[in-house]
This record gives C-alpha cells, sequence and structure tokens, in this order.
C-alpha cells in the first residue's frame, strides 16, 4: 500500500484501495534505447503482443484510422511514434510517421493523451492509465482514479496523472492503491530528467507551478505563479526529456488574447518570463520542440473562425516568435484535436482534422496520407456517404466534404476490395441531406443519383468506372433522386424523390444513361428503391408499403403490394446475387420495423420479425439466400443485426466502435462485410 501520509507542503495524501497492478518497471536508462524495429503490422490487420491478427473490423484506412477519431500524438525520437484516440483507438509508427499499424491494447475507452519515452508508453483514459514497459507488446491497466484524469506519465516507476480538479493522482507499480495530492485546481504535470513539474490552475486568474525530484512525490519545491487565466494554458506544461528545460504559456496583459512564454532551467525551482506572442487563435496552446526550436501552437476550434490554429516558432530560447512557418496556419482544424508534439530539433507531428508531419524544425510541413480517404480535404471536413461494391474486388465510396456551409463530393475507387485511389471531384454540392447517394454498376458503366435538390447534378454517369464524368441529358437533372438501378446491355433505371417538381416517378435509358424516356406510373407513386434481378426483372419499392415488378424492362408494371398508410415506408429492397431471395426493409405505420422477405423474385412476400421495436429499417443488404444485414436506426443511432439462416433469426452485430454506422456492403461469399462509418470504412470477414 502507498504511504497512508506525504508530507507536500502541509498537504495530506489521501488513498483509493483498487485492485489491478501494472507491470515491473525497469530500471531507467539514459540516452537512447535503439533495439532491432519490429516489422509494423499490414493495414487491415491489428497487433496482439507480438502477433498481427485480422480484428472482426479492420478498418480500410491506412493510418489506419480517420484523424477526428485521433486525440493526440507523441513523436518519441523522430523515428516512434503513437497516436491514442476515440473507442480505444492505439496507433504506432517506427519510421518516422511514414506507416502506422494499429494496436490492441485491451480497451475500448476513450483515450485523451499518450506519453512515451524510450522506455514506456503511457496512455490516458478518463479514469486511469494505460502503461507499456515493453516497447508497446503489453499494456497493464492502472488502478482507477475517482475523477477525470489529464495526461499521465511515467516518474521512477510511479504512474503520476494530472487531473480535471483534484491536483494529483499517483501510484507506484505494484501498489494495490493509487494516492491524491489535491492541488486545489486542474493540475498537469510533465517530467524531465530526474524531476517532475506540476502546474495548477488557482483561482481562475494564475497559474501555480511546483516540481519534486522524490521518487515518491513525498515533497515538493518551488512555488512560482504566473498569470493564467486563460482556459486550457495550465495544459501548455512543458518539459524536455533531455534537457533542463519546462515551459509553460501564460497571460500577457499587454496584447488583447496575448500569450506569454515562462521557462525554468533549475528543474521547475523558478520560472522566469521570455518571450510574448499574440495569436488570433489564443486558446488551448501547446508546446513543443527543444532549446533551439521552440514551437507554440494554439487554436480556436469554432465554427465561424476559418484561421482555425496557429503555430509560432521561436530559435532563440523563447525570447522571440514568429507566426506560420509551419506552413499551415490557416488549414482548417475544426474538431480537431490540435496536438503537436516534436521528437527531435527537426522531426515533429501536428495533429488537427489531419496528421502533418515536419522534417526541418516546421519551416515546413506535408500532410500524412497513406491513403486519401484517411484524410480530410484542405480547408474542410470529410464524412463519408456511401458505399457500393458491383464485384468482389471493386467498390465505390462517396464522401462529403463540408467547408463552411457548402458541401462537395468526392468519389473514391478501389479495385481490390481494399487500397482506395485518391478520389475524383463529382459536379455536386449540397445541403447536407439525411438519405445518401445511389450508386450502381455494370462493368465500367456507373451511375450516381443524389437525394437532394440542391444538388448542380443530380444525376451522374461514367464510361470508366468513375475515373471521368459525362455530361449529359437525364431529362430531370437537378431533381431529387430516390434511388438509380444498371443492368446489362445499358439498360436502367432512375426514380426520383418526393419534391422533385415537373419530373415523372420513373425513367428508364436503353443506352448506359445517354438518352432516357419517361415511364407512366400511377400519381402519388413515390419510388425508394430499386433492384434488377439476373433474370432481367426490376423490382422496385417505395411509399405506402408499395412494392412493384416489372418483366419487360419497364413496359409494364405489376403492383405486388401497396395502399398503406402513408406513414408506412419500404426504403430497401436488396436480393442474394444469382438468386430470386431477397428482402425489403423500412418502417410501419406505427413505427416499427417492417421486413418482409420473397423467395420467387418479388411476386410474393412475407413478413420476418427483429425482435426490435421503435425503429426504423434504413437498409437490407443480402449476401446468400442464408445469410444478409439489416441496418436499423432508433432516435438517430444505427446499429447492425444480420442472420444466418434466412431470416428466421437476426442477432446483434457489433459495429466499429466510436464511428457511427452509415451503411454496409454484403459480398456474395456470404462471409465478408464492409461497413461505413461517418469517418471510416471497415470489413469484417466474420460470417
Amino acid at each position: 500500500m502507498l504511504a497512508g501520509k506525504c508530507a507536500f507542503i502541509g498537504i495530506v495524501l489521501s488513498t483509493v484501495s483498487l485492485s489491478s497492478c501494472l507491470p515491473v518497471h525497469r530500471e531507467y536508462e539514459d540516452g537512447l534505447s535503439i533495439g532491432p524495429k519490429r516489422a509494423l503490422c499490414a493495414p487491415g490487420l491489428v497487433r496482439r503482443d507480438d502477433t498481427c491478427e485480422e480484428p472482426l473490423w479492420a478498418e480500410i484506412a491506412p493510418l489506419p484510422a480517420n484523424a477526428l477519431r485521433m486525440r493526440d500524438v507523441v513523436d518519441v525520437d523522430g523515428h516512434e511514434a503513437w497516436i491514442v484516440g476515440h473507442g480505444g483507438l492505439v496507433l504506432h509508427s517506427n519510421d518516422g510517421g511514414e506507416s502506422f499499424e494499429r494496436v490492441d491494447v485491451g480497451t475500448s475507452e476513450d483515450l485523451s493523451f499518450v506519453w512515451a519515452d524510450e522506455q514506456a508508453i503511457v496512455l490516458t483514459a478518463a479514469r486511469r492509465a494505460w502503461v507499456s514497459l515493453d516497447e508497446g507488446r503489453t499494456f497493464e491497466p492502472s488502478p482507477e482514479a475517482p475523477e477525470e484524469l489529464s495526461r499521465c506519465v511515467l516518474f521512477f516507476g510511479r504512474v503520476v496523472c494530472g487531473s480535471a480538479q483534484g491536483g494529483l493522482y499517483h501510484g507506484k507499480i505494484g501498489d494495490a492503491a493509487i494516492a491524491n495530492v489535491p492541488l486545489g485546481g486542474r493540475t498537469a504535470v510533465a517530467v524531465g530528467p530526474g524531476y517532475l513539474v506540476a502546474a495548477t490552475e488557482s483561482g481562475g486568474t494564475t497559474i501555480r507551478i511546483r516540481a519534486t525530484e522524490e521518487p515518491d512525490l513525498h515533497a515538493f519545491y518551488g512555488d512560482t505563479q504566473i498569470p493564467g487565466g486563460t482556459t486550457g494554458t495550465v495544459d501548455s506544461l512543458w518539459v524536455s526529456r533531455q534537457e533542463l528545460l519546462a515551459c509553460v504559456v501564460g497571460d500577457d496583459a499587454s496584447y488583447p488574447s496575448g500569450l506569454a512564454l515562462h521557462c525554468s532551467t533549475t528543474r521547475g525551482n523558478t520560472f522566469e518570463r521570455r518571450g510574448s506572442l499574440a495569436p488570433e487563435c489564443a486558446r488551448g496552446p501547446q508546446i513543443a520542440g527543444d532549446s533551439s526550436s521552440l514551437h507554440v501552437m494554439t487554436h480556436c476550434n469554432t465554427l465561424d473562425m476559418p484561421t482555425t490554429f496557429e503555430v509560432w516558432t521561436s530559435r532563440d530560447e523563447g525570447q522571440t516568435f514568429t507566426r506560420g512557418t509551419w506552413g499551415a496556419e490557416f488549414e482548417s482544424s475544426w474538431r480537431g484535436a490540435n496536438r503537436v508534439s516534436f521528437g527531435t530539433a527537426n522531426h515533429g507531428l501536428l495533429l488537427t482534422h489531419r496528421l502533418r508531419r515536419s522534417t526541418d524544425g516546421a519551416k515546413s510541413s506535408e500532410p500524412i496520407e497513406q491513403n486519401a480517404m484517411s484524410a480530410d480535404w484542405a480547408g474542410g471536413m470529410n464524412e463519408n456517404k456511401a458505399v457500393f461494391f458491383p464485384t468482389k474486388a471493386r467498390g465505390y465510396v462517396i464522401a462529403m466534404q463540408n467547408t463552411t456551409a457548402v458541401f462537395n463530393f468526392r468519389l473514391y475507387r478501389t479495385d481490390d476490395a481494399f487500397h482506395f485511389d485518391d478520389g475524383t471531384d463529382l459536379p455536386a454540392f449540397t445541403d447536407d441531406s439525411t438519405r445518401p447517394p445511389s450508386l450502381s454498376a455494370h462493368e465500367d458503366l456507373l451511375w450516381l443519383a443524389f437525394p437532394s435538390e440542391y444538388v448542380q447534378q443530380t444525376f451522374l454517369r461514367s464510361e470508366d468506372g468513375g475515373r471521368t464524368f459525362l455530361h449529359d441529358g437525364f431529362p430531370a437533372q437537378g431533381q431529387p433522386l430516390a434511388a438509380a438501378v444498371l443492368g446489362p446491355g445499358g439498360l436502367g433505371f432512375v426514380a426520383t424523390a418526393r419534391g422533385a417538381v415537373n419530373a415523372r416517378p420513373l425513367y428508364r435509358s436503353k443506352d448506359g444513361g445517354a438518352t432516357f424516356s419517361e415511364l407512366s406510373l400511377p400519381d402519388g407513386t413515390y419510388i425508394r428503391d430499386l433492384e434488377m434481378l439476373e433474370s432481367g426483372r426490376l423490382v422496385g419499392v417505395g411509399e405506402n408499403g408499395l412494392i412493384l415488378t416489372s418483366d419487360d424492362a419497364g413496359e409494364t408494371f405489376v403492383v405486388c403490394r401497396g395502399g398503406m398508410p402513408d406513414e408506412e415506408q419500404l426504403v430497401s429492397v436488396t436480393f442474394a446475387p444469382g438468386t430470386s431471395v431477397g428482402w425489403a426493409g423500412g418502417v410501419t405505420s406505427t413505427g416499427e420495423p417492417l421486413l418482409l422477405r420473397t423467395e420467387d423474385g418479388g411476386t410474393t412476400w412475407v413478413a420476418q420479425t427483429l425482435g426490435v421495436s421503435s425503429a426504423s429499417i434504413v437498409q437490407v443488404a443480402a449476401a446468400t439466400p442464408k445469410r444478409a444485414s439489416v441496418v436499423l436506426e432508433m432516435q438517430g443511432v444505427r446499429s447492425l443485426v444480420m442472420t444466418h439462416d434466412g431470416g428466421q433469426s437476426w442477432s446483434p452485430r457489433e459495429t466499429p466502435g466510436d464511428d457511427p454506422l452509415r451503411m454496409v456492403a454484403r459480398l456474395p461469399d456470404g462471409e465478408t462485410t464492409f461497413a461505413l462509418g461517418a469517418y471510416g470504412l471497415y470489413r469484417s470477414r466474420t460470417p
């Protein structure tokens, strides 16, 4: 057990009983420990101990995660780097950020901070840390604290954490209790060669800084107070791991939103004021670098401020600063992590809404984008909208870019069901529709149909698999579209959505989309989805519980179901490839999920039960007559259920953590499922 009392300027230490222990600590070694590099796990695999395994959901984004999920980055030495984020995300690089592998540390907790040196890696969750002393092969949890923690570090074998309100929490490795040093406010900690510094918000107007060289934190020295009323300035505390240099950013009253750098070369005993800076965006300052090249990053992180982060650099030990030498001071970081870390004087990583790297001391930088889908476009945010796999290898993803009230689209393509190209900008911009675009393809013919009336071109077609798009005459161009389906021989159909003006509900093309003709359907017919069987039969579903079929290329239609209340809708229809077995899904007039199954190509349908209520079906996707998936939505949150017995029973399937599910795509092997999240694409090979 930890000692019940600890001398700290008259403060009594309190203990909290805990159950888990940490691994045995290795003695600290001075200098850089260089060992043989392990080969990183390939994209799509995750490291567990010393093995690379395929997880339930492999993320098809070779960072391998979208930057919006990332919360913190540490550049250890210009080679080793770690990133943590939401849902237990942990990424590791040993080549300076050129490539990353996914690491499974045994938790799905959100991780907010990462600290690392040549001996240890410490990840901080809400109330505990995860510690590795074997180069990231294994991680063990620390005891839990009774409140939210800020960054945790390792100090002489002791895990030491700042906290949101209660000062320090610490515990020696192997102890069964955690101790609290109540410092009176939000506290940040950092460690240097043989000493630890703690900075605490005091009264909302000052930052109080104290330090210790005691391995058990028995006594602290120094008590510097600097102006620091700006929210988040206490978290700017930074201590060099190699030099006797510790710095923190405080307020500078001589400038509007001005900041001043205060540094110590006396192991934290005293801090002296150095230079000042006056950023437009003064929130959340972060410090990185060394005495020859100090960098201060600030951000705004607001919707109405396009200049959302700045990087200021000093080459004279913090006496003077200049802005913008990073080369990206006007790039958007809305909802980004806004963290910076330098492993050497020249090599550093900056995490905003994307990951950037500098190799010349912040004179310039470049984004790290191992896959274009994993990062946002400059000046905006990506959000995935639709996924479509017409074959086992060929697939498409449509992503939407939000550039402050303007929404653009980009199409990404893969030819191996894994690696995507850099994307093709689409001649479309829109408001954010709640419905996804519709995609259909046959060989290299590709059709895209957009559901919003504000899109410049709601129908797009390509004859080269989406690499280029043709601009010709779809009769209802610019009107909202509900669905598109394309079959062999250039035969295809496009359905307009409710709200289309001066447009027919359904159009047909016999030449791949070069020309269209109108088809006659009863007034008030609104189709929501279309499917074409290998037999040539066309099946459509829609509002009022509508199901209709055509066996003569749309010359005539048979209404198989309809006349239901206005609130009843069928929004998705799917057939197992090469069969007459399919499902249709939507919502009843009472708000219950509506699921129907057919075994005769859509002529007759039988209701099936999912075992859930108060939800709507937004998508059905069939792989085989026995295996299918259903995406449900309840109170704005989507979930996934699957069947292995043709729909007699349905079971929930875990979806990728902390990435809102949009839709799925099933491959005809019956085993492979792609799940599209708002920010990533995931593959599962578990049936």
